[in-house]
């Protein structure tokens, strides 16, 4: 006698939509919750599972009929979520913290040859930055200082606050996050201010 996999299996093959439906309106929330469980951002959360089911479309002619339908598709949204940290950890250098201390040091620079309106504007892009970290949740900024300030790796954050590395990465990319939104305006008007002048 055939598994319910086996025959979902034959029939997605077979090119069966209703039958791929119907194994996305049950597999769909639970997967997004798990993909959740690797990603902040609930659209890209969404995103994923949605590349999941896209995949197991365009591999059902390959797929072993004696495959767990389960385990497959978890195993493909647990692969997108890490391709996925992975992307973010090759763009990091243009989305940290590092980026705003370039910007401020660019400023500084202006800073100390006695232009006031420099000065002015490196202070205020300080105040700016204090104020963001200030606004983080109490761990999330704990977190964020502790790689950033003190320049601790995941790995030894997580033994001193007795989390895991998966957490602090969360609330890195957490923080990040709140940083993008509350300079991206004021960078961007800065640097029309600035091409001005140039």
């Amino acid at each position: 006698m055939q598994s319910t996999d086996s025959i979902i299996i034959k029939c997605l093959k077979a090119g069966n939509q209703k039958v791929f439906e119907s194994v996305y309106d049950k597999f769909f929330g639970p997967l997004y919750s798990y993909a959740r469980e690797y990603v902040i951002d609930g659209e890209v959360a969404s995103e994923i599972v949605q590349d999941t089911f896209l995949k197991l479309w365009e591999i059902r002619e390959t797929i072993a009929d004696n495959t767990t339908l389960q385990s497959f598709l978890y195993r493909i949204t647990r692969n997108n979520c890490l391709n996925y940290l992975n992307h973010l950890k090759v763009q990091k250098k243009y989305l940290d913290y590092t980026y705003l201390q370039k910007i401020e040091l660019e400023l500084n620079t202006g800073a100390l040859n006695d232009n006031s309106a420099d000065k002015i504007i490196s202070e205020e892009l300080e105040r700016k930055i204090e104020k963001t970290i200030q606004s983080l949740p109490q761990k999330c900024k704990q977190i964020f200082l502790m790689s950033r300030l003190d320049e601790k790796k995941y790995r030894e954050i997580a033994v001193e606050l007795g989390i895991s590395e998966k957490t602090i990465e969360n609330q890195i990319q957490k923080a990040l996050k709140l940083f993008r939104k509350h300079l991206t305006d004021y960078i961007t008007a800065l640097l029309i201010v600035l091409l001005h002048f140039i």
